[in-house]
């Protein structure tokens, strides 16, 4: 007897602890975001876009290679010039010379280029934490959903428990109890949908940094946090302000230095010549100096400046345009997030409280026998739409936010304010 009770004091002693693991933690969105920051490829390739940048912009400081010439002269002919003794061999370099400030408006269209891949790498990272957040947001509004249909089965079951003891004991007719098990039914359906959308949101989260498993479960504190929203006074300047506008500004500004190539290439470059000369039948040598410059007879380079100068006019308009979509873009969300707020707050001090306290009545009263069972299906069914409803309400206010935030965002890697 003594040896079977210490063998299971040390089965239990060194038996697995699979009873007590811990739970994951939830996840946070600044994990999600750091996630995303890692490894999504928005954030590589416009990483590889600033880096083809950087090369463009040590190409165009190279100057034109020299050109390395030689010639023969007199040989293989007829009579005295049979073979080489009389031959005439040069060997020189040419050189071409950029005249008119090519190689200038080259570096300058390449000093744009850098900015505009990095104002590029700003705005992927804007882009990224707006779509992490409103994914999050979405994730989050679909798990609270689930947890209310799960809550509504539990309260269904309840009902369902209450009304049909009343049955049994004849203090309502069976309609009732039909009513309460359908409801319940559609309940457990509902819950189910609920769990459908929360792991597909959580999929379309988890995919935005690549990894295709889901967390299970994401932190609700940042989620059930709201600011009264403050009016902005001058939109326009925000906007111009903007990493979208500044970026749209280099493009117009490298417009400009592409003008600039183009009227430089109209010049002809000329292309100077040093060469040694040796004279076989003298033995004798001279230097050769030379110089060739193009006529710029039949091609003045016209069309292609006047192509530039049109791209340069629609890179202004595309900026305009960007400014007024903004404005007016920018005045939409801000309405849409102050209607959020009032929403999601009224409901919350309000609604919700209201909601919660007839829903208890209601059932205390039908439990007394002084309501009717559909004053606790109508007080049953407000407080759910409200749950949800404050659900939406939080919800629409994120992402409003966060398009606002990514409307206006400003960049600190080319020294700007965010």
């Amino acid at each position: 007897m003594k040896k079977i009770w210490l063998l299971a004091c040390l089965l239990v002693v060194s038996a697995p602890d699979i009873g007590f693991a811990e739970s994951p933690k939830p996840l946070t969105l600044d994990q999600a975001l750091d996630m995303a920051y890692r490894h999504s490829p928005l954030i590589k390739g416009s990483e590889a876009d600033y880096k083809a940048a950087q090369g463009e912009r040590s190409q165009a400081s190279a100057f034109p290679n020299p050109v390395l010439v030689l010639d023969a002269e007199n040989i293989a002919g007829s009579g005295p010039y049979n073979g080489s003794d009389n031959a005439e061999l040069t060997a020189g370099v040419s050189q071409l010379v950029e005249i008119g400030g090519k190689r200038s408006a080259r570096k300058a269209i390449a000093d744009r280029s850098q900015t505009i891949a990095l104002y590029g790498q700003s705005t992927a990272k804007f882009d990224l934490t707006r779509n992490v957040t409103q994914a999050f947001a979405n994730a989050v509004a679909a798990q609270e959903q689930a947890v209310v249909a799960q809550e509504q089965v539990k309260l269904a079951k309840d009902v369902y428990a209450t009304v049909n003891k009343r049955v049994s004991a004849a203090a309502e007719p069976i309609v009732q109890r039909n009513k309460a098990k359908i409801l319940l039914t559609n309940a457990e359906l509902s819950a189910e949908r609920a769990a459908g959308r929360k792991k597909a949101t959580l999929k379309m989260l988890t995919s935005i940094w690549g990894d295709t498993a889901n967390a299970e479960t994401l932190s609700t504190e940042w989620f059930y946090k709201t600011e009264k929203p403050s009016p902005d006074t001058d939109i326009r300047k925000l906007l111009q302000n903007s990493v979208d506008y500044r970026r749209q500004t280099a493009n117009v500004e490298q417009t400009s230095s592409l003008l600039d190539l183009e009227k430089a290439n109209s010049v002809p470059d000329p292309s100077f010549n040093v060469a040694v000369r040796e004279l076989r039948s003298t033995n004798d040598q001279a230097l050769v100096l030379g110089v060739s410059l193009p006529l710029p007879v039949f091609n003045r380079n016209s069309g292609n400046i006047e192509k530039v100068r049109q791209q340069a006019i629609k890179a202004d308009t595309e900026r305009q345009r960007l400014l007024f979509d903004g404005q007016a873009r920018l005045a939409d969300l801000a309405q849409q997030l102050d209607n959020a707020w009032l929403s999601a707050t009224k409901i919350k001090k309000d609604i919700l409280p209201e909601a919660q306290e007839a829903f208890a009545q209601a059932r205390r009263g039908y439990n007394a026998g002084r309501f009717a069972y559909l004053e606790v299906l109508d007080a049953q069914r407000t407080l759910v739409d409200t749950r949800i409803s404050y659900i939406q309400a939080l919800q629409d206010y994120h992402i409003a936010k966060s398009d606002i935030e990514r409307l206006t965002a400003q960049d600190t890697a080319t020294g700007d304010k965010k």
